[in-house]
C-alpha cells in the first residue's frame, strides 16, 4: 500500500466517525511514519511501512477514540503535552483561563499559586513558563493525572516551580494561598455527551454532580474559609 492508498483507506474508514476523515487520516499516517503532512504530498508514491500498525490506528480512531490518546500528546496553547487514558484531553477553552489568571498575576504581582485538579498540568506548566518567578502547588485526587503531570512538568524542566501533591482540593495545602486556579468538572451528571468523550476520558474530570457545579460550590466555600 503506497501514501495514496494508505490516505484514501483511512478517510473511508473514518467517514462516519469523523467531520474531516482526509486530514485526521493524514495526522494518523504522518504518526505512523513519523512525518510531517507535507511529506505525504511529496512522497504519496512510498510504501507505507508496517501497514497493519497503521491500520490499528486508524481503527482506534474509527471506533471514536480520541486522536490525543492514540498519539499520547495534546497541543495546547503553544506547547504540546503528553496525556493517556484516565487523564483529561486539554480544552482549547481552558487557555481563556490561562489568559485571564495571567491578567491578574501581572495586575496583583501574585508569585504563589494552587491548582487544584492538575490534570495534564496544562494550567501550571503554561503559568509558570509565562512567569518565572511563581511557585505553584497542584493538587489532584488521582495517580493518573499526577503522573502525566509529573511527567509534562519535567520535559519543561519546571520541577522548581511547580510542586504536585495529591490531595482533596486543598486539604493538603496548609501554606499561605494568594490564588486558587482551578478548571474542575462542571457537566450535570444526565447530561448526554458525545461517545468519543464520555467513553474514553474520565467521568471523575467530566462530571461534578448532579447538578454539576457541587464541586466548583465546595471549591469555592474551602478557599473562603481559608
Amino acid at each position: 500500500m503506497t501514501i495514496k492508498e494508505a490516505l484514501t483507506w483511512g478517510k473511508e474508514q473514518l467517514q462516519e466517525s469523523c467531520e474531516r476523515p482526509s486530514f485526521e487520516a493524514e495526522l494518523l499516517l504522518a504518526y505512523h511514519l513519523k512525518q510531517d503532512r507535507m511529506y505525504l504530498i511529496t512522497h504519496d508514491d512510498e510504501i507505507v511501512d508496517d501497514q497493519e500498525s497503521f491500520e490499528k490506528l486508524v481503527h482506534r480512531r474509527a471506533e471514536n477514540e480520541p486522536y490525543e490518546y492514540i498519539v499520547g500528546e495534546a497541543s495546547f496553547y503553544d506547547i504540546h503535552l503528553s496525556v493517556e487514558k484516565g487523564v483529561l484531553i486539554p480544552r482549547p477553552e481552558t487557555e481563556i483561563l490561562i489568559d485571564m489568571v495571567s491578567k491578574i498575576v501581572e495586575e496583583e504581582n501574585i508569585t504563589q499559586i494552587v491548582e487544584i485538579g492538575v490534570g495534564s498540568g496544562a494550567i501550571s506548566v503554561i503559568l509558570a513558563r509565562k512567569f518565572p518567578q511563581l511557585k505553584m502547588i497542584a493538587t489532584d485526587i488521582c495517580d493518573a493525572p499526577l503522573k502525566v503531570a509529573k511527567q509534562n512538568i519535567e520535559t519543561f524542566g519546571l520541577e522548581k516551580q511547580i510542586e504536585l501533591r495529591k490531595s482533596n482540593l486543598i486539604d493538603m495545602v496548609s501554606e499561605p494561598i494568594q490564588l486558587v486556579v482551578s478548571n474542575p468538572p462542571y457537566i450535570a451528571e444526565d447530561f448526554l455527551l458525545e461517545s468519543n468523550v464520555v467513553d474514553y476520558e474520565p467521568k471523575e474530570a467530566l462530571f461534578g454532580g448532579r447538578v454539576g457545579d457541587e464541586l466548583l460550590k465546595q471549591i469555592i466555600l474551602d478557599v473562603k474559609a481559608r
